[in-house]
């Protein structure tokens, strides 16, 4: 099945994810509340325009800018965003596998992606870069599929285009290129077609849309590579043994984890969906390609963690890699199956979708949680203390939802600069915990050379309650400094 037109159950099944992610949308428009963790940082990164930003390729941060320039700076700019990204990563999926196999197969391998925990769960709650990280693993699968299918022109520089764009999404992207190609140089059906000159087109296409972008990072490598630490993190980085066994076992414990939610619901389809289920299925020689890619992918990774003696290894890390081989793996194991597992298989699907509107209102109503942090409260307080509020230095958590809260703040990036290298003016500095060293920690960050910051010019403690808990409320250090004559 080469082509696949247009049909009322695909229809209603775009239809029904388009229902879905608006009624993310709304819940979390209705329940308001702080922005968690990532999504605060988007505040600060994302309210004007910068070619590059921080740590992370720009892609992500553009989009988010012309939805606050759009909607404003607040939850519905913030969610929208993010839940039309997440809306499109299915929908190109349901579409990319549609082709090669049908509506029932397609939807399975599309809704598999909610069996993602990093995206079906954290995505919804905090999520920002990875969501554009999987709508752009999902696009280079859609180009990728068309153009070993049928090669031509347009379909080279469409996968040039989506690699360009994946490269602008988030650095471990680059797992999906060479293991797609890689995949099919091993498969004599699609071999010419990346053997094909044409596929230097596609190379030269994603050179020309990151060149600028990555040239504009390196030109700043403090704020590049900032987090770097992160592998060496909780692996005895100051030991002279080897770190990457370390590093290849939370490889495979996020392997295990990240795999938990589709081992369930295959089990529950062992168990329910008859014999159909238990044979053992022969996959669409597309679908075979995903996986195979997936499998070469996570090779390559292992690889790189033991080449680079990588000590430390986040399981959202390998989302590209789920993106790319769960959806064909779900859809193989599915694709014998009888009507019943099928409409089962759907009914649970629904039920999980239910289950995480239901959790995303449970942590926004109740709890002591960072979304329930009544960080307004804090900015009525800094008002209070401080009329002519300075630019704000601390944790990107608080400084992002006092920026949602008064728009006409500004804050330091959440990323090393040399802004303090030769300070002038004031600084209010924001503590979280009042931990020995914090205050000296986040002014280094942004290029102050001195010993020890000066005394501050006013320090007070905030007692900042959440929304609908009667519990401790949180103490927020506040210390403002003045570094003599010149411009805030």
């Amino acid at each position: 099945m080469t082509e696949a037109p247009a049909s009322r159950p695909a229809f209603l099944f775009l239809l029904t994810l388009a229902a879905y992610f608006a009624a993310q949308v709304g819940l979390r428009v209705a329940l308001g509340g702080s922005f968690e963790g990532d999504e605060a940082e988007m505040v600060v990164l994302a309210r004007d325009w910068h070619f590059t930003s921080g740590s992370q390729p720009p892609l992500y941060n553009w989009y988010q800018t012309v939805f606050f320039d759009l909607f404003g700076v607040n939850t519905l700019g913030l969610v929208l965003a993010k839940n039309l990204m997440l809306f499109a990563t299915y929908a190109t999926m349901f579409l990319a596998l549609r082709k090669p196999a049908g509506d029932r197969p397609a939807m399975v391998g599309a809704l598999a992606l909610g069996l993602i925990p990093n995206l079906a769960w954290w995505a919804q709650r905090t999520g920002s870069h990875s969501i554009a990280l999987a709508a752009m693993t999902a696009l280079t699968v859609a180009a990728f599929l068309a153009l070993v299918r049928r090669p031509g022109l347009s379909r080279y520089l469409l996968l040039g285009l989506a690699v360009g764009l994946g490269g602008l999404a988030k650095p471990n992207y680059w797992m999906v290129p060479p293991a797609l190609i890689l995949a099919a140089l091993s498969t004599a059906t699609y071999r010419a077609a990346i053997l094909d000159r044409r596929i230097w087109l596609s190379a030269a296409l994603a050179l020309g849309v990151v060149a600028v972008p990555y040239a504009a990072m390196l030109a700043e490598p403090l704020a590049t590579f900032a987090d770097t630490w992160e592998f060496r993190s909780g692996s005895g980085a100051g030991q002279a043994a080897a770190m990457w066994p370390e590093g290849l076992r939370h490889v495979a414990k996020a392997t295990l984890a990240e795999l938990i939610p589709a081992l369930l619901a295959l089990a529950l389809a062992l168990g329910f969906g008859g014999k159909a289920m238990r044979r053992i299925p022969v996959p669409h020689p597309e679908a075979a390609l995903l996986m195979r890619a997936a499998l070469i992918g996570l090779g390559l990774v292992a690889l790189g963690v033991v080449a680079t003696d990588v000590g430390f290894f986040r399981s959202r890390w390998l989302l590209p890699l789920f993106v790319l081989g769960l959806p064909p793996l779900m859809m193989t194991l599915f694709q014998q199956a009888s009507a019943r597992a099928w409409r089962n298989f759907l009914r649970g699907m629904a039920c999980l979708a239910l289950g995480i509107l239901a959790a995303i209102a449970d942590t926004r109503l109740r709890g002591a949680g960072s979304d329930s942090l009544r960080v307004d409260l804090l900015a009525e307080a800094i008002e209070e203390a401080v009329p002519d509020v300075p630019p704000l230095l601390g944790p990107h958590y608080f400084t992002g939802n006092l920026l949602l809260n008064r728009p006409d703040w500004t804050a330091f990036p959440p990323f090393p600069t040399s802004r303090l290298e030769h300070p002038t003016g004031r600084v209010l500095v924001i503590e979280e915990k009042r931990r020995e060293g914090e205050v000296i920690g986040a002014m280094r960050e942004q290029g102050y050379r001195g010993e020890a910051p000066p005394a501050p010019v006013l320090s007070l403690d905030v007692l900042v309650p959440y929304r609908f808990d009667e519990g401790e409320p949180r103490l927020i250090g506040l210390s403002l400094y003045d570094f003599g004559p010149g411009s805030d």
